[in-house]
């Protein structure tokens, strides 16, 4: 019994023992974390909740119409782009990303992670005011980031319907949206015009309410949306993960008189003596905004300790529209083709993602990368499980990018649609057929460098820019000289020199390896890869939804809303006024 009494008491002591041990514990931790944290930009508690329990901040942005040589990361000295740039030579170079040739078959695909086929929205990209939109039983990326917790906005354009209140952005997952519903407007009036009809579309929406915002009219759009951008990056909870998707109107082409507005003419002017077409001295003004405007972004989110957890995603929808309609003078040299075509030059676009989350920083990755791969590779970044996706096309990357798994992906559609244009490739192969004689040549080798009036490229400048400046702050890691000139190398694409290239008006066979120009046809060599790859674009034939072609809508029309584009396809009582 004594013994008994005695083990009893022997089990409380040790149990109160222990007890004390794990407080002291917690307490010593805790000292050491408030020391840690006084010594640190960052709190040190911040970065140890942020490796246990804090998603990444997303942040997404995407450029219109804007070419493959239209930064300086792929070689040419014509325009710099050192904020682009730091962005690219800190992450990862993505050299062989797809995409496809217009802007709504495009979008769709990010937002969707399908090829757009599955959802009617491959072809032409909208019109204002027509009724057609992604399937609301479509499910968006921003949809399934809030599952995951995420605080989701939208800045700038979004093209994939509006006709009725439920298919605007911020009724498809976005918490709140700042822009335009159309595919472009006007740098400073924001208008666009459709049938001889001319309407201003400015928005400012969330959940509840839809509103027309003329609050920044006359101000330079570019500039307008970078400080929406940094707003909402200055407002944010950092306790929530934020996705923000920034969709640049810029460097696309208005229809105002004129087409290529730029913030300052005579600034660019100065800047760009040196260019003699002027409208590409124009374009080389959109594309400096447009540069600055990255470097702000990088630099806000470092200003508010997010950079160190953020994922930043920097793209073109498709290739420039070097010429045609609203062209704005973007050059896809060397690449073959432009924006409307199947050619490289309008499917092979810029891209680059930066992230302290990847392992191998500073590479560029040869793998293939199409449009839809960013939901899931997004979706599972952010946590989320990848088989909860439903039916997608696209294919996660993040281990690629963020662990060096390659070769995740080794073939992809490129397109089929209303007007037999037809592409797809395997492997280093590319069969194109359908694609006319209509600007399937080669468009913006004025950027030539050998023209002894271009700069040379200037690495100081990236180095000193702002978005390497609050990498730099964040990561500790500044880039050498020889590091940026070897990754700026790898990323460019060469071609051998041709005096004529194949006409392809039936179809055409092309080893992207050893021609990546798209010069010579291979298809009577290698019967067997184009039957491959003819069997592969059928596969995708039974999946193709057919195409609404809602013609536009005069019900649309701006003069039925004061003079703004707005849903028409329902009867809510909308704010037009100032917000």
């Amino acid at each position: 019994m004594i013994s008994h009494c005695l083990n009893m008491k022997s089990s409380k002591l040790l149990n109160l023992i222990r007890i004390l041990s794990v407080i002291t514990a917690v307490i010593l931790v805790s000292v050491f974390i408030c020391i840690a944290a006084s010594r640190s930009k960052v709190p040190w508690g911040d970065k140890l909740l942020k490796k246990i329990t804090v998603k990444p901040h997303i942040i997404v942005i995407i450029t219109d119409d804007m070419g493959w040589n239209d930064v300086s990361f792929h070689g040419s000295n014509q325009i710099p782009t050192p904020n682009i740039d730091a962005l690219a030579y800190n992450g990862a170079i993505l050299k062989n990303h797809y995409v496809l040739p217009v802007c709504t078959p495009s979008r769709t695909a990010f937002f969707t992670g399908r090829y757009p086929i599955r959802d009617g929205m491959y072809g032409y990209p909208l019109r204002a005011g027509e009724a057609r939109g992604i399937p609301l039983n479509t499910t968006l990326l921003p949809e399934h980031l809030h599952r995951l917790g995420y605080s989701t906005h939208m800045v700038g354009k979004w093209h994939l319907g509006y006709q009725s209140d439920e298919y605007t952005p911020a009724r498809r997952g976005f918490d709140t949206f700042y822009g335009y519903y159309n595919g472009y407007i006007t740098y400073f009036n924001y208008t666009i015009t459709e049938r001889g009809q001319t309407g201003y579309d400015m928005h400012r929406d969330d959940a509840q309410e839809i509103k027309v915002d003329w609050s920044h009219t006359n101000e330079y759009a570019t500039d307008v949306f970078t400080d929406e951008a940094i707003k909402i990056i200055d407002k944010h909870d950092r306790s929530q993960p934020l996705y923000l998707h920034i969709s640049h109107l810029a460097p696309h082409a208005s229809d105002a008189e004129e087409t290529l507005e730029t913030r300052d003419f005579a600034e660019v002017n100065r800047t760009f003596a040196y260019i003699r077409d002027l409208q590409r001295r124009k374009y080389a003004g959109m594309m400096t905004a447009l540069d600055e405007s990255v470097g702000r972004v990088v630099a806000a989110l470092s200003q508010n300790n997010m950079l160190e957890n953020s994922i930043v995603l920097f793209m073109a929808d498709n290739g420039a529209q070097t010429v045609g309609f609203l062209e704005n003078h973007g050059s896809n040299y060397p690449l073959r083709g432009l924006k409307f075509t199947l050619f490289e030059g309008g499917v092979h676009g810029a891209a680059c993602i930066f992230s302290p989350l990847i392992k191998q920083k500073a590479q560029v990755i040869d793998d293939l990368f199409h449009m839809t791969d960013w939901l899931p590779t997004l979706y599972s970044a952010a946590g989320g499980k990848t088989a909860d996706l439903g039916v997608i096309d696209g294919v996660n990357q993040w281990p690629t990018i963020s662990r060096g798994k390659f070769g995740r992906r080794n073939s992809l559609l490129v397109n089929i649609d209303e007007e037999n244009l037809e592409a797809a490739i395997f492997g280093q192969y590319k069969l194109l057929k359908g694609a006319g004689r209509l600007y399937n040549g080669y468009y913006g080798d004025n950027v030539d460098d050998n023209d002894p009036s271009a700069p040379a490229y200037d690495v100081d400048a990236v180095i000193s820019s702002p978005a390497s400046q609050a990498i730099a702050d964040t990561t500790g890691i500044i880039m050498t000289p020889k590091k940026i000139l070897q990754l700026r190398s790898n990323s460019m694409i060469v071609c051998k020199s041709f005096n004529k290239y194949a006409n392809c008006s039936s179809r055409c066979l092309f080893d992207l390896r050893v021609d990546p120009c798209e010069t010579t046809d291979i298809s009577e060599q290698h019967p067997e890869m184009v039957q491959t790859l003819e069997h592969y674009i059928d596969s995708y034939r039974g999946v193709m939804k057919e195409q609404s072609k809602n013609p536009v809508d005069p019900s649309s029309y701006p003069g039925n809303f004061d003079g703004v584009w707005m849903p028409w396809l329902n009867n809510h009582d909308h704010q037009l006024l100032s917000y």
